[in-house]
């Protein structure tokens, strides 16, 4: 994925395919299975690594018991929860809904200035 570091406000923008949620290097539909895996079966999937898999299982476990009623993967989908997100305030699934410049400035280096 394709990152540009802004040179005035120093944040970092990503272009992310939609199959991605933000922050996550694993596609929507592995982090899915993987988690309704574990609920389903109780075990990991044997094609990716075990931490990995943790680690969306902890961000599911962060956000299934919101309102104090535990709340299913489907459940949390529909609602728009990134499901494996660590983040309680930034856990929404958000799009840009203009699009994108797609023009870049290009600044001079040392060098030049």
């Amino acid at each position: 994925m394709k990152r540009w570091r802004c040179p005035e406000c120093h944040l970092v923008y990503t272009t992310r395919p939609d199959s991605h949620w933000r922050g996550f290097w694993a596609t929507r539909l592995i982090i899915i299975v993987s988690v309704m895996g574990k609920v389903l079966t109780g075990y990991w999937l044997k094609s990716i690594s075990r931490q990995r898999q943790q680690y969306w299982w902890r961000g599911y476990r962060r956000h299934a018991p919101i309102h104090t009623e535990w709340r299913t993967v489907n459940e949390l989908l529909a609602t728009g929860v990134i499901l494996a997100t660590h983040s309680l305030t930034h856990c929404a699934v958000t799009t840009v809904r203009i699009p994108p410049n797609r023009i870049f400035a290009v600044t001079a280096g040392s060098e030049y200035g």
